[in-house]
């Protein structure tokens, strides 16, 4: 509603009118190039080579928040783990002593909130005074605070100064000293124009609505656009806070809190390995129907899943972020242990559901302050005798506050005159700056004022209507007088009002109407939860919450006697211990690690894995020189062909090797004592249409049901006495499967079948797989066949036909045992051949690489990022083999880099001067593409680790 903005209320339980102006300042706001941001240029290369980027050609920076970036490539580099001291003193400078303290045996324990709890207040004459913030209206931080210092955890906060007053540079050196001495506190300063940014312009105007379940695509008519100036300014503000702790960093556990930095797990998982990461949002998480819609969805979710350990309020917040995992990133989940696990990028990210709880000493020492009572005192002689009904707020539609009020109307407009003048509504509003809207606001008052002139005397006005913030002692005030409380969000995360006015009322009283979407709702067993938006329902709960206190008085008491209990159970000291104690037992392995390369776009990628890397080319070119007898065996789909992510149900019929790779690998065929076999899925008559013309090539097609061998031109069948009737029988399950889920199709093979579901809904394609593969085993389970699951595709298939007996057959075949074997396969079927070869005895004594595409967890010694680290792979064999005679394969993203490379290591070779001991891969030296948008684009996904190739 147009019109301009009134002030917020003064809290005068005399007075229902009074205002005050609050100021809601903007800052003109600019846009960053991406390259400006210190992870998105900052590359790594082993081999010493190194490179500088031009600042150029990338553009120059614009006053950033943080300091100019010295970039120097250094490519495919291991991250080791260096205390803070190690890495200060290597760049000359001395740590500081580390404040923090939880006791000689426990690691220290940093805590970073957006926020910190301490209140900085500046006099007129310049003067700074500090203190912690007791009278916040949802005391997490205070709670927490209180909680640590219960459990001897003496932490180091992190976050920005809670202040209005600009903070002059001048002053920051004091102010900081002042607060780490004090509050064993460090501030982190941002810019005006950034923090608004942050803030209102991504916290409150983009992340806030959509957590929330607000969707609104239109603002005055028009499409609302996407901000990526403010989404940048949320990357900046989450870099900054890495920059801060890192610097800070020995070891401790790291506690982050809330939307505001979901992020900084990503950052802080690329500078500290090993380090454990705790984040805990204390908002919702929204359907995954909602959070699609976010065109930075992958970048948050990956951020979230660079933490340890994820921390919930309710299951159903946990449920819709699994289903986000899912549907976005085909991540599955498991229980574990009376936890949620999700395994991401080879770690285990913990899921924990447990609701926050508050400080109960704390009330009790405050119930007989004197200030207190007299507020309680006055709002009692306003209304002497009545039922009160008590509701604490923030001015935010999604707190249904209008809701509430009219209910409140119904109820009065139904009830006797009698009834009328006997009960009222207290209502405090917080007014929040940057989420106030001037229509909500509006229509409450309007609400409030049809309410009072309708219904109110001279004497008595039902609602008592308060918009302003209230300190901890005017909270507790209310609470002791009120009869029952009265809170009725649409949605609604982080709520600790029903905790406090549990442990605030005396007995007698503590009756509790609760929004079912209230998240401690569940959690206290005297609430009577309600659907807000179902008037009749809130009304008919307002009058049964007045009936019971003149007639179930004992109910009354008991019912809060129990929830009192709980909530002093259930403290927010106990609810730190026990998420501090489970991320102290989680892994985190300080270890050497792979970090791949550039990524384009948002598809940046971040990997870890131990006793796993990269298969160096020097490594096989120099092992292929020495050897006499070599075997290669190459997967086809996503090793020698590309598949895409989002394969379509023919991508297994067109996807074919380039002409450059079948040339390459006719060249290494015929060389001397050179075996080359081809192992894979498709029937004979796809894998023939590419390859059968090359005689000199083996081909195994349906796993080795069928092979050609090299130098022969026609297939045999390894399993001609093989029974196959159960075909039939499989292939009527799969269609009633199909027909049920959209999507998905079956793949006919002359020795099995396969359902594919990459292409349906994702959690109903897993759903229905699972369901079909028990379905198949009870009813196959007399016939000699098996089924296997892989990622987006079931296959039913003879038992012993495998890419790993096939494996077997082709070393049988050999007239002696080869000393050189490269293997490559890409998904779950190549992990057989995998298997046989580590264990078979014909290739014990030999140069033995396998390597999978794409860095996941598998039985191959080594990885290679793509399907095009492949196809160089054999061009450099083939340089060495017939120099001159290789087709050179051409990378969209390293063209210009990998010919000098190649040219570099030939020449190596050629005179003789190649070391196994040589570091990184033959395409080590990367340039970053010109992208934005990125979370961080230092990372690049290998195709197989988004999703796995067809190759069943």
């Amino acid at each position: 509603m147009a019109g301009t903005e009134e002030p917020p209320r003064a809290f005068n339980p005399n007075d229902t009118h009074g205002f005050q102006n609050v100021a809601d300042p903007l800052v003109d706001a600019k846009v960053d190039h991406w390259e400006d941001f210190e992870e998105n240029r900052f590359v790594d290369t082993e081999g010493g080579a190194n490179m500088v980027v031009n600042e150029g050609v990338f553009g120059t920076l614009n006053n950033l928040d943080e300091d100019r970036v010295q970039t120097v490539a250094r490519g495919l580099a291991r991250q080791h783990s260096l205390s803070r001291e190690r890495e200060l003193e290597a760049e000359g400078r001395s740590a500081p002593a580390s404040p923090v303290s939880i006791g000689s045996d426990q690691e220290g324990l940093i805590i970073v909130l957006y926020r910190l709890p301490v209140i900085a207040t500046c006099d007129p004459d310049g003067k700074w005074s500090f203190a912690w913030d007791d009278d916040a209206l949802y005391l997490t931080s205070t709670g927490l605070r209180r909680g640590l210092e219960e459990l001897k955890i003496k932490p180091l906060w992190i976050g920005i100064i809670n202040t209005d007053t600009p903070i002059p540079p001048a002053d920051r050196d004091h102010i900081s000293r002042v607060l780490l001495d004090d509050f064993n506190a460090v501030p982190v300063y941002l810019p005006q124009e950034t923090r608004t940014k942050f803030y209102q312009g991504f916290c409150k105007d983009t992340l806030w609505p959509a957590f929330h379940m607000l969707t609104n695509v239109s603002t005055d008519g028009h499409t609302k656009r996407f901000d990526q100036e403010s989404w940048h300014a949320y990357q900046r503000v989450n870099r900054t806070f890495s920059n801060i702790i890192v610097e800070h960093y020995e070891k401790h556990l790291i506690w982050v809190h809330d939307y505001h930095l979901m992020l900084l797990p990503y950052y802080l998982r690329i500078k500290l390995s090993g380090v454990k990461i705790g984040l805990y949002l204390h908002i919702p998480w929204p359907s995954s129907e909602i959070f699609r819609m976010m065109p930075v969805r992958n970048e948050i979710l990956k951020g979230l899943l660079s933490a340890t350990m994820l921390g919930f309020h309710l299951f159903d917040y946990a449920r819709h972020f699994l289903s986000a995992c899912v549907r976005l990133l085909n991540l599955e989940h498991e229980a574990r242990r009376g936890s949620l696990g999700i395994e991401y990028e080879g770690r285990h990210v913990m899921i924990r559901v447990s609701h926050i709880g508050v400080d109960p000493e704390r009330f009790n020492d405050r119930i007989g302050v004197s200030r207190l009572r007299q507020k309680a005192a006055e709002l009692e002689a306003k209304y002497p005798g009545k039922t009160l009904i008590g509701a604490i707020d923030d001015l935010d539609i999604i707190k249904g506050i209008a809701l509430k009020l009219i209910a409140f109307e119904d109820y009065l407009s139904t009830s006797s005159e009698r009834v009328r003048s006997n009960v009222a509504l207290i209502q405090v509003a917080i007014p929040k700056a940057a989420r106030v809207n001037v229509s909500v606001r509006q229509e409450i008052r309007e609400l409030v004022d049809k309410i009072n002139s309708t219904y109110g005397t001279a004497d008595h006005k039902p609602v008592l209507y308060i918009e302003q913030n209230i300190t901890f002692d005017e909270r507790m005030a209310l609470y002791s007088v009120c009869d029952a409380l009265l809170l009725t969000p649409i949605r609604d995360g982080l709520n600790l009002i029903p905790y406090e006015y549990i442990v605030s009322t005396p007995q007698g009283k503590g009756q509790l109407i609760l929004s079912e979407f209230t998240g401690c709702s569940r959690a206290l067993s005297s609430a009577v939860r309600v659907n807000p938006w179902n008037v009749d329902e809130l009304r008919d709960a307002i009058d049964n919450v007045i009936q019971k206190k003149e007639t179930r008085a004992a109910e009354i008491r008991l019912k809060h006697e129990a929830d009192r209990k709980y909530v002093t159970l259930n403290s927010s000291s106990n609810w730190a211990e026990s998420f501090l104690g489970d991320l102290r037992e989680a892994s985190e392995s300080v270890k050497e690690v792979v970090r791949l390369g550039l990524s384009r776009g948002r598809g940046f990628r971040k990997i870890e894995f131990e006793d796993f890397t990269m298969l160096n080319a020097r490594t096989v070119v120099k092992a292929f020189r020495e050897s006499e007898r070599r075997l290669f065996l190459f997967d086809y789909d996503g090793t020698l062909t590309q598949i895409e992510s989002e394969s379509s149900r023919m991508a297994h019929t067109w996807a074919r090797p380039t002409e450059d790779v079948m040339r390459n690998l006719e060249l290494l065929s015929k060389q001397k004592n050179s075996t080359v076999v081809i192992l894979s899925g498709r029937g004979t008559a796809t894998d023939g249409f590419h390859l059968a013309h090359m005689k000199s090539l083996g081909i195994a097609a349906e796993h080795g049901f069928y092979y050609k061998r090299p130098g022969g031109t026609e297939f045999e069948n390894l399993a001609p006495g093989a029974d196959l009737s159960w075909i039939e029988v499989a292939y009527r399950i799969m269609q009633l499967y199909t027909e049920r889920t959209d999507g998905s199709y079956i793949e006919e093979k002359s020795a099995g079948l396969v359902w594919h579901y990459l292409a349906a809904d994702p959690e109903f394609g897993t759903w229905q797989a699972k369901e079909m593969h028990d379905h198949l085993e009870s009813i196959l389970n007399t016939f000699n066949v098996e089924v296997v699951n892989g990622q987006g595709w079931l296959q039913v298939r003879l038992a012993n036909v495998n890419k790993g007996n096939m494996v077997a057959q082709v070393l049988r075949d050999l007239e002696e045992s080869p000393d050189f074997v490269l293997c490559c396969g890409d998904d779950r079927t190549d992990e057989d051949m995998f298997a046989v070869l580590a264990e078979n005895a014909a290739t014990k004594d030999s140069h033995l690489f396998t390597a999978t595409v794409g860095v996941k967890p598998s039985n191959a010694r080594f990885y290679l990022r793509s399907s095009i680290d492949v196809a160089h792979l054999i061009e450099s064999i083939i340089e060495i083999a017939l120099p001159g005679s290789a087709t050179h394969v051409r990378s969209s993203t390293l063209e210009d880099m990998r010919p000098v490379a190649l040219r570099r290591l030939v020449a190596e070779e050629s005179e003789g001067i190649a070391s196994s001991s040589s570091s990184g891969a033959l395409d080590n030296v990367e340039t970053p593409p010109p992208s934005s948008g990125a979370l961080d684009n230092v990372e690049t996904p290998p195709p197989s680790s988004q999703a796995e190739s067809i190759d069943s």
